[in-house]
């Protein structure tokens, strides 16, 4: 009895053993840690959670595209509740969706903003002195964000109603603007880079945003014999600051 006891106890810490491995093999290392910069030992904790590699890499590019910090407890908070992609896109002050030839990426420069917390339904912050303003604000069906820094000369806005997203951002260095029709997907971009005189418009009907099609465009775009892009093969009116890896903050306590 006790021999058949222990047996048992065996096989199942075999068993979990072995499907820890299982799900720690199934994401692609490589593709990680060479976009996204995530070390080996965070991915070995994403795995825990058994999550595959469309919704990580949905998460990761939202957390980057925002110049978020990732944290343990957001992570955590992320794998238990049910989360839908196009209102967690607006949480990060992301447009729900992608173009219909690419990811969107949007241009502008890498700064922290003013978020809203992953649990809160409502949310409402400012910040304000003589040369600097921001705030954020979120309701059911609705997202404003808006960033001015007179001494820098730049402003940034993002309005996301029920059935449009709008964003921009100038400084003297650039300008991006872009529009989504939240219904019809339909969008339009508008990009010029002030100092090379570099400009991009883009028309056309996207597509809502889907964790396994995000991931086939990110690991195509970036597979893993192409490697990110040597500086002779970057477009020379591209920004330096503006390159092809999507990069941010991960701050877990081990």
């Amino acid at each position: 009895m006790l021999r058949n006891k222990l047996f048992t106890i065996l096989l199942i810490l075999v068993l979990l053993f072995s499907l820890k491995l299982t799900a720690s093999a199934e994401l692609d290392f490589d593709f990680f840690i060479k976009l996204f910069s995530v070390e080996k030992d965070e991915l070995d904790y994403f795995a825990k959670f058994d999550i595959s590699n469309d919704n990580l890499s949905t998460i990761l590019y939202f957390y980057s595209s925002a110049d978020r910090t990732l944290t343990r407890d957001q992570f955590r908070y992320l794998m238990k509740h049910r989360y839908n992609w196009r209102e967690l896109s607006i949480y990060f002050g992301l447009p729900p969706v992608m173009f219909d030839d690419e990811v969107i990426r949007l241009r502008r420069p890498n700064r922290e903003r003013m978020q809203v917390p992953l649990d809160r339904k409502r949310y409402k912050d400012r910040y304000k002195t003589k040369n600097i303003e921001e705030k954020v604000e979120l309701n059911p069906g609705k997202y404003e964000y808006y960033y001015r820094n007179k001494i820098r000369d730049i402003e940034e806005k993002i309005e996301v109603k029920q059935n449009k997203y709008e964003y921009y951002y100038k400084s003297n260095q650039m300008e991006e603007k872009l529009s989504v029709h939240m219904v019809t997907n339909k969008y339009e971009y508008y990009f010029k880079n002030f100092y090379t005189g570099q400009e991009i418009k883009k028309e056309g009907r996207g597509r809502p945003i889907d964790s396994e099609k995000l991931y086939q465009e990110l690991r195509e775009r970036y597979k893993e014999d192409d490697g990110y892009k040597d500086d002779e093969d970057d477009d020379e009116n591209e920004d330096e600051d503006n390159n092809i890896n999507f990069k941010f903050k991960i701050e877990f306590n081990f």
